[in-house]
């Protein structure tokens, strides 16, 4: 009877221990899975984060690659232009790295002009009118930028005032993306400028409103490329005696000699007649600069 009471007991405790054991690897089976369940996850958020800033990456990379191959085919000068780069008897004409200088002759100028082009279009081809403004017996500079892309020269003006100190006074101005860039060069330069030039341009936003800067705004009324309605609207940007000059039948791409800028319409009037206004309205606004 004891033998059977040991043996019972004994049975009985060892069938425990051996349930036990047995539970062990499956418990441990269990917490095993969840955590491979866990990593799992975890690496397919890594796989499924590098997949999207690889694309992000080749996104970028193909966007800045586009952008330089739109900036690679731009507006050359025409040989009209290349002609009004030759001195005459009135303007002296010189081109220092990426100035091009159209400085008065038998005067010496104390106001000066600095042109920003538009987009993608070399200053060169801004020569003719220059050479204008230059002729009434102003220093004019027309800055020729990096990639012909004015948001990447933006202070290039000072070089140009830096270049001619003895100018008192100074106008910014440039042609459509040429004068917004001239116009955030006066936001950190209010000091150095006198007034400003847009022609077929204007602000981002109400700085020269909220300076008083004077302000002259040109554009042409057949011009195929400017946003008329944010013409309209940059109104409020502007000072209140701010001069508008539209040109009658002229358009975008006249205000310079390099062909016809894309999706431009046809001018009604001739390239000479356009720049004559143009150059005209900016010398009556420089002369009457204090």
């Amino acid at each position: 009877m004891k033998n059977d009471k040991v043996k019972s007991k004994k049975r009985k405790y060892d069938t425990f221990s051996i349930t036990m054991e047995l539970e062990k690897p499956l418990l441990y089976n269990e917490e095993e899975k969840e955590i491979s369940k866990v990593q799992k996850k975890k690496q397919k958020k890594k796989i499924r984060s590098k997949k999207i800033i690889k694309a992000i990456l080749v996104l970028l990379l193909v966007s800045i690659i586009g952008f330089f191959i739109w900036l690679s085919s731009y507006y050359a000068p025409t040989k009209e232009a290349e002609l009004s780069l030759i001195s005459d008897n009135n303007v002296e004409v010189s081109i220092d790295g990426n100035l091009i200088s159209f400085t008065p002759k038998n005067t010496t100028a104390t106001k000066g002009f600095i042109f920003y082009p538009a987009a993608k279009v070399d200053a060169r081809a801004y020569a003719k009118l220059c050479k204008m403004i230059s002729s009434y017996g102003y220093q004019v500079v027309a800055v020729d930028m990096p990639l012909n892309f004015a948001p990447f020269g933006k202070n290039k003006a000072n070089d140009v005032i830096q270049k001619y100190g003895d100018i008192e006074s100074w106008v910014i101005g440039g042609d459509s993306l040429g004068g917004l860039i001239a116009t955030r060069y006066v936001n950190s330069n209010l000091e150095k400028i006198d007034g400003v030039v847009l022609i077929s341009s204007y602000p981002a936003d109400s700085y020269l409103k909220e300076i008083g800067m004077d302000v002259l705004s040109i554009w042409g009324s057949k011009d195929g490329v400017i946003d008329f309605q944010a013409l309209i609207d940059a109104k409020e940007k502007l000072p209140s005696d701010t001069t508008y000059i539209e040109i009658e039948g002229a358009n975008h791409s006249q205000f310079a000699d390099y062909g016809t800028y894309k999706k431009d319409e046809t001018a009604l009037i001739s390239e000479e007649e356009q720049q004559n206004k143009a150059a005209s309205s900016i010398v009556n606004f420089i002369q009457e600069l204090e």
